[in-house]
């Protein structure tokens, strides 16, 4: 059975978003090395908004948009009806957990199922789901201070065309139904084991279980943050196996440094640049000449919890919570 295609901008759609993102990454690098406080930054959001998403900064961005007995910094407004809530913080502040309760908490309030948190150069959108109590999802994340690295189909997203024609609903089914964890449950269906088992057993010669392609799926093939979220792993691995997300995590005997990056990590929410690390590092009068080999050693202690792509590190979220509970580590 078929679905339909999920409609994406056009080239010159992306051009021009790029072509904005372009004329502001220097205003913002700018910016935040003159360490802008939140009246400052909320400027350049105004702008970011009208020139960059498509808004208009005086009947659809509405600032300090009154949510109960308090106040939003923005809330998007198409047709009377507030779409998307946005708080802003200060161009060199790090986006925590207790900012992204807030907006998701003002979001809920007002009825608004998508928030984003900002500080003008990382951007976060969030669903916000509001069932027997408030929870939320990461949706997209990006950054505007490097314009290539920019997925603008992501960017898109935001735009007010984009929200009129409804794509922020659809890319996020879109995105759902190609998550890691949506994903494994079909490779790891009795049908996809089961023809998986035939076929490496034809190539191999040797009659193959079921159990030994999951088992190769588990321990070889897939994160062990995606089978944590994973309910048909959940029910065809044995516990143990999903319990140990790593078999060389150790956040027990970290030096100092490592200490330092993976606290400058978990408060970042979203990936970050290796430059962005030395310059954290460099305002708390840290050495960071051995940084490859503090960031090898991390990889050889946390195995998976710990990734880089293009250029920018992240952990998992099993990470976060592990250091969520574990304060004297990143303390």
């Amino acid at each position: 059975m078929g679905g339909f295609a999920l409609r994406k901008p056009t080239q010159s759609q992306i051009a021009k978003l790029k072509e904005a993102v372009e004329f502001f990454s220097p205003v913002i690098k700018k910016s935040l090395q003159n360490k802008s406080n939140e009246a400052d930054t909320r400027i350049i959001i105004n702008d970011l908004l009208e020139k960059v998403f498509g808004y208009d900064k005086y009947f659809e961005v509405t600032a300090e948009h009154m949510v109960k007995s308090t106040y939003v910094d923005y809330a998007i407004v198409i047709d009377g009806k507030a779409e998307i809530v946005i708080e802003v913080k200060s161009m060199d502040s790090h986006l925590k957990q207790d900012h992204i309760r807030q907006t998701v908490n003002y979001a809920a309030s007002e009825g608004v199922k998508w928030a984003i948190l900002t500080n003008g150069c990382e951007w976060q959108l969030y669903r916000v789901i509001v069932d027997k109590q408030v929870d939320k999802e990461l949706f997209l994340k990006f950054s505007l201070l490097d314009p290539e690295i920019i997925d603008y189909t992501d960017l898109y997203v935001l735009t007010k065309e984009s929200l009129r024609k409804g794509l922020i609903d659809e890319y996020w089914e879109y995105k759902n139904a190609l998550k890691p964890s949506v994903v494994l449950n079909v490779l790891l269906s009795q049908p996809v084991i089961d023809k998986l088992r035939r076929e490496v057993s034809a190539a191999s010669g040797y009659k193959v279980t079921s159990e030994e392609i999951v088992d190769i799926f588990v321990s070889k093939v897939i994160r062990p943050e995606v089978i944590r979220e994973s309910s048909t792993a959940q029910r065809k691995i044995p516990k143990k196996v999903v319990a140990k997300p790593s078999q060389g995590i150790d956040i027990d005997r970290l030096t100092p440094m490592q200490c330092e990056i993976l606290k400058i990590l978990k408060e970042a929410n979203t990936p970050v640049s290796l430059d962005r690390i030395k310059e954290l590092l460099t305002e708390k009068g840290l050495d960071f000449k051995s940084l490859a080999g503090t960031f090898r050693g991390l990889s050889i202690r946390l195995g998976g919890e710990i990734s880089c792509e293009d250029g920018s590190y992240s952990i998992s979220d099993y990470l976060k919570n592990l250091l969520e509970e574990k304060t004297d580590v990143v303390e």
